[in-house]
């Protein structure tokens, strides 16, 4: 019995070395790169400003994922042209790391009539970081009367 028990003991994980302890560090980890390939898009064509009421204008931009994504940061913001595209307001900014992420913004219509877009970045992470190039909303003319 005695030696049935040194021979265990012999060949034990321990004595040979092997040591299986959770998970691998995340230094190793976030090495590693992605488990699996993951896609994001823009929807294309979508986010036109509209005007809900005589004062404000809206936008919106919605990036498409194949997978939930670990971390992400996709923005909308409204700009107005005037000799050249200006942000109008501050942008929203959404953290969502589902599939489908839409932003939203809306700001005051400027005064008189101007043409109006939505702008939206998008950066994600699924082992690797990436950003999609930049986007922009078909263009729409809206009018402040006051």
């Amino acid at each position: 019995m005695r030696t049935w028990m040194r021979a265990a003991a012999l060949f034990s994980p321990l004595a040979l070395g092997i040591v299986v302890a959770g998970p691998a560090p995340m230094a190793v980890a976030a090495e590693a790169g992605p488990l699996h390939t993951i896609t994001c898009s823009f929807d294309k064509r979508v986010g036109t400003p509209w005007a809900p009421n005589s004062v404000t204008v809206k936008g919106f931009v919605r990036v498409r994922c194949t997978d939930q994504l670990d971390e992400a940061n996709t923005a909308a913001h409204i700009q107005i042209y005037d000799g050249g595209w200006k942000d109008r307001g501050a942008p929203i900014v959404s953290h969502n790391k589902g599939p489908v992420i839409q932003v939203n913004d809306d700001t005051l219509k400027r005064p008189g009539t101007w043409k109006y877009r939505t702008e939206g970045t998008h950066f994600g992470q699924h082992g690797n970081t990436w950003a999609l190039p930049t986007y922009y909303s078909p263009v729409r003319t809206l009018t402040r009367v006051h």
